[in-house]
């Protein structure tokens, strides 16, 4: 949904700058967003694609993979599982940039879409869904989206592997998604084609076991092309995708009934508390101040909470690019544990904002959650171990347990 604040910078949006910093703050797919590069990490576009055997990870985080089998050096250092696409052979099918020519797999992709894979965001916005769901015959990007989250939603959900299937059509549609951008068109349904594409690969990046920085560039990217490029979303299929919607249907959703057990809010509330001497530039303690009201607020009222978390999700898009890559960037610890209890506050607050009967359209994102949080405090120095106590105990609570409800997050 769209922030309450505005960008720093008008041109956010910009696909080319949106590579430079999606690659510098995480080596990840490159998105709609723009950011400035950081020049502590030079970068280099030349020999990206000539890895044509490089496993999934380093293709989809577009860098050079060395091949080593089992395990490349990038994976490794990551401590990230490594697999490779299968050896092509003759009758192997490939994925071209124009899908008319549509394999059964895709059927099947297709159909898990418009049956379970369909994005939670906007809330309520099933209609809308089915009329994306019927245009994307007309725009390549959002078949192209629309199949790689079918793909990578069956992989999680099923015994099958579709992760090579679901990697190519992700390429395929950012980068067409990129080209959109560079020259944005003025009708109403090209713009909800762009806007329902990145809630596919939103809700997409939530299932790859290392897309969390993906996953926030894109959703910024979202909240400011709905400000910048959109503005009215009156004529839009997703007319409730404004703050004041949201609010709206939020409020249809959330239970006052019962807050009876708090210990999960109060353990996170102790374990966010603990992380305020680690930050130091002005936008960590904007966030954590923003992150610590969800703990007061949920005393006098459910939805107060929500909202507040509502706020918080939405809240990067109002950062600079600057501030946003360094929001990203792995190696900023104090960042990356505020982000890892904002991820995990969502399933704290949904046990107590939903109803236990609320259906749960996509299981396995608790499963990648949980895993971006271990992956996170595994690579944190030894002096930074001490931070992550409620973290680790959460986690093993969340793996425990059937209940994956969460707010409204992809």
């Amino acid at each position: 949904m769209s922030p309450d604040g505005s960008s720093s910078s008008g041109s956010s949006a910009s696909p080319e700058a949106s590579d430079a910093n999606t690659r510098s703050s995480d080596n990840s797919d490159s998105t709609p967003v723009s950011t400035s590069r950081n020049s502590r990490q030079p970068l280099s576009r030349r020999g990206h694609f000539k890895s044509r055997m490089g496993c999934f990870n380093c293709k989809r985080r577009r860098v050079k993979c060395n091949e080593l089998r089992p395990q490349c050096s990038p994976c490794r250092r990551l401590a990230l599982d490594c697999s490779y696409p299968p050896t092509p052979t003759p009758a192997a099918s490939v994925i071209r940039s124009n899908p008319s020519m549509l394999s059964l797999e895709d059927l099947r992709f297709y159909h898990q879409f418009i049956t379970t894979a369909i994005p939670p965001l906007p809330l309520k916005a099933e209609r809308g869904w089915m009329q994306c769901a019927a245009m994307s015959h007309e725009y390549d990007f959002l078949a192209h989206a629309v199949l790689g989250l079918g793909a990578s939603h069956l992989t999680r959900h099923t015994n099958a592997d579709f992760n090579s299937q679901a990697l190519q059509h992700r390429l395929v549609a950012i980068k067409q998604v990129n080209e959109q951008l560079s020259n944005p068109p003025s009708d109403q349904q090209s713009l909800d084609a762009i806007l329902a594409a990145l809630f596919c690969l939103i809700t997409q990046a939530s299932l790859i076991d290392d897309g969390l920085a993906d996953y926030m560039t894109i959703i910024r990217g979202g909240h400011l092309i709905v400000i910048i490029i959109i503005g009215d979303m009156s004529k839009s299929v997703f007319p409730g995708f404004t703050v004041e919607g949201h609010d709206s249907m939020s409020a249809e959703l959330v239970r006052e009934d019962q807050r009876d057990d708090m210990t999960d809010m109060h353990d996170f509330a102790l374990s966010l508390r603990n992380l305020q001497p680690l930050l130091r530039a002005p936008y960590e303690h904007r966030y954590y101040g923003m992150m610590s009201q969800i703990p007061l607020a949920i005393q006098r009222s459910s939805l107060q909470a929500w909202m507040i978390f509502s706020t918080l999700f939405r809240f990067p898009a109002t950062f600079s690019n600057e501030e946003f890559t360094e929001l990203v960037n792995p190696e900023n610890f104090g960042s990356r544990l505020l982000l890892i209890h904002m991820f995990l506050v969502d399933y704290t607050l949904a046990a107590i904002c939903l109803s236990p009967d609320t259906p749960i359209k996509a299981p396995a994102r608790k499963e990648v959650i949980i895993k971006w949080a271990r992956s996170a405090i595994s690579s944190m120095p030894p002096d930074y171990k001490r931070y992550t106590t409620w973290i680790k105990s959460y986690c093993d609570k969340l793996e425990q347990t059937t209940d994956c409800r969460h707010l409204f997050t992809p």
